[in-house]
């Protein structure tokens, strides 16, 4: 019985040694890449602008979204439809500040240099002001047309490590 006992203990110990050191051992053969991209599900992206516009109701349609995750930042970018409330609601709760939109910004903040995807089309919009500020965090940065009841939205938290 005793011996049982010795073989059980070791065999239990073995097993948490292995389950301790897969992790390290998996990410030295198979490293996840550094600059990752993902598409979100339309159906998940509408249910974070939800979330994050705290607009459970308001009905965020034609919404594309795509994040970018690299060893510094953490960028996600956001397309969408919606009225006119949702986006006063958050603008002024949040208290984001209207600045001036140009050539410079649009290529900085909104990243229309190198864009994220081919439906990353903050332009068409044809807005001549943005909403920046911080939300839980991360830099955010807006355009909304009232005209067109069209957005786009990035959001950028910078990782330090």
């Amino acid at each position: 019985m005793k011996t049982l006992s010795s073989i059980i203990m070791g065999f239990v110990i073995l097993v948490g040694l292995i389950f301790a050191i897969t992790p390290f051992v998996a990410d030295k053969f198979f490293p996840i890449p550094e600059n990752t991209v993902r598409q979100a599900k339309t159906e998940a992206a509408a249910m974070a602008l939800k979330q994050w516009f705290q607009s459970p109701d308001a009905p965020f349609v034609a919404v594309q979204a795509i994040n970018k995750k690299t060893p510094t930042s953490n960028t996600a970018w956001f397309s969408f439809s919606v009225g006119r409330g949702p986006i006063e609601k958050y603008i002024m709760s949040k208290k984001l500040t209207q600045k001036e939109l140009n050539k410079d910004i649009m290529g900085i903040s909104f990243s229309t240099n190198q864009p994220p995807a081919s439906w990353w089309q903050p332009e068409a919009l044809a807005q001549k002001t943005y909403f920046t500020g911080e939300d839980q965090g991360r830099v955010v940065s807006l355009i909304y047309s009232p005209e067109s009841k069209r957005g786009v939205l990035v959001t950028r938290i910078n990782e330090s490590k």
